[in-house]
């Protein structure tokens, strides 16, 4: 009861967070994605994923009439415009997909599915007809080698990268990841492609595969409407964010500049990470112990009615 009631409160947290990077934040490639007090960088985005989690489900778990659903997608829509002011892209695309999804959970309706598709389709188009730096990244997303001496380079290194390591790689150290610019955040799967290789690459995706299927499997397990949305959400959000950086340095999807879960450098981005699995791991073992309350009443109601009967 006490987290379904603090809904305002993820909410505003979560605009005056990202608020403050906004206006006072620190510009890095471009993008104001952190604030720095004193010696220490804080990314606020990461913790605020979480809340955004938080609040859909409040809003969504006894309501889901167009009204309430609107009125979520409308806040949770201030976060996404707020990073796009930023020119956090990545992360404004993680926010999105994880609403996107939410809101399909909760609703069960295609009509907003559908929807939300359309409508980031309409956003992109007019993301790229009206901001230079959405325009630059689509050039070096469709032609990297054409536009190589600027802003080709970081995407053309990172394929020359991956190219490179073969199946087994150059080995540890062997390689030259220094090349690929902010190799230890964006791009750390290129050189980890590059030095150890295409098999362990390849291992590392079925990891990141497997912890998204793991949360799946624990959300289905959970009978709590509240807390099966909490868990469909931090999946849901792991994915986005695991899809959005591997997207990114392999070509897929023009890059965004988004760090690897558990992977890349960033101490916001591993301790945002390390909550939303212990997070997973709380309503899993509240599934365990709900479980097994259950078949503790079961064996006394059992047992009584036995003893009637004697």
């Amino acid at each position: 009861k006490l987290i379904k009631g603090l809904k305002l409160f993820y909410i505003v947290i979560s605009i005056l967070l990202l608020g403050i990077v906004a206006v006072a934040g620190r510009t890095t490639y471009g993008a104001k994605i952190n604030i720095t007090i004193g010696s220490i960088a804080i990314q606020p985005s990461e913790f605020v994923k979480i809340l955004m989690v938080l609040f859909i489900a409040c809003m969504l778990v006894t309501d889901v009439s167009r009204k309430q659903v609107f009125t979520t997608v409308i806040l949770c829509g201030v976060l996404i415009l707020i990073l796009a002011y930023s020119r956090d892209l990545g992360n404004a695309m993680i926010f999105y997909l994880t609403l996107l999804v939410m809101v399909y959970a909760a609703t069960q309706k295609p009509v907003y599915l559908l929807g939300g598709v359309g409508l980031f389709g309409l956003a992109a188009v007019v993301g790229y007809f009206a901001f230079s730096h959405v325009q630059t990244r689509v050039l070096a997303w469709k032609d990297p080698l054409a536009v190589i001496d600027s802003a080709g380079y970081q995407i053309s290194q990172s394929l020359f990268a991956i190219g490179t390591g073969g199946w087994f790689g150059t080995g540890l150290y062997q390689g030259m990841p220094k090349k690929i610019p902010v190799v230890e955040t964006d791009f750390i799967f290129s050189a980890i492609s590059e030095e150890l290789g295409g098999l362990f690459a390849l291992c590392l995706i079925f990891i990141c595969i497997a912890n998204f299927l793991m949360m799946f499997n624990i959300a289905l397990q959970i009978n709590n409407r509240f807390y099966k949305l909490i868990a469909l959400g931090l999946g849901a959000l792991y994915a986005s964010q695991v899809f959005t950086t591997l997207g990114g340095v392999t070509k897929f999807i023009p890059s965004t500049g988004v760090t690897l879960p558990l992977i890349s450098y960033g101490g916001s981005s591993l301790m945002a990470t390390m909550l939303l699995f212990a997070m997973v791991e709380g309503l899993y073992h509240y599934r365990g112990v709900k479980e097994e309350t259950d078949e503790t009443e079961i064996y006394q109601r059992y047992a009584k009615k036995n003893r009637r009967r004697g």
